[in-house]
């Protein structure tokens, strides 16, 4: 992967939806060039997909938590978080907590529905998130 590369990818977290002939002329190459590159990216995995960022707040979703569970039974907890629509993410970690799942509810009350549900699984403890000082930052076109 080189410099051109990482610059193309960072123009695509910018935006997905940038045709490859704005991109080639804003990285200085030909829309073919471009979209060759583009499609090798893709082919070894290192563009893994391309989503739409809803605003969860426009659908609802006013509350943002993050929940650390210590479990035994880590199948059935990520069971339960594949299977809930409040759960958006989820990570296994290492340490006191076997798992980190982002919540996004409508309201605190549903938030604490949500933890009676979950507290089924083992331990946890919540964060709630208060502002989102930055969302998303995406990799840099620096060298690694």
């Amino acid at each position: 992967m080189d410099q051109i590369d990482l610059k193309i990818l960072e123009a695509l977290q910018q935006n997905a939806r940038i045709s490859f002939s704005e991109l080639g002329r804003t990285i200085n190459m030909t829309q073919p060039a471009v979209s060759e590159r583009v499609r090798k990216l893709e082919e070894r995995g290192v563009i893994d997909a391309y989503r739409t960022i809803v605003s969860p707040e426009k659908l609802g979703k006013t509350v943002t938590a993050f929940v650390l569970v210590q479990t035994n039974d880590c199948g059935r907890l990520t069971a339960f978080g594949h299977q809930s629509e409040d759960v958006v993410e989820m990570y296994q970690l290492s340490g006191q907590f076997n798992f980190m799942l982002k919540v996004q509810t409508s309201s605190m009350s549903s938030l604490q529905d949500f933890l009676s549900r979950c507290s089924q699984y083992g331990f946890t403890t919540t964060m709630t998130v208060l502002s989102t000082p930055l969302a998303f930052k995406g990799i840099s076109a620096e060298s690694p």
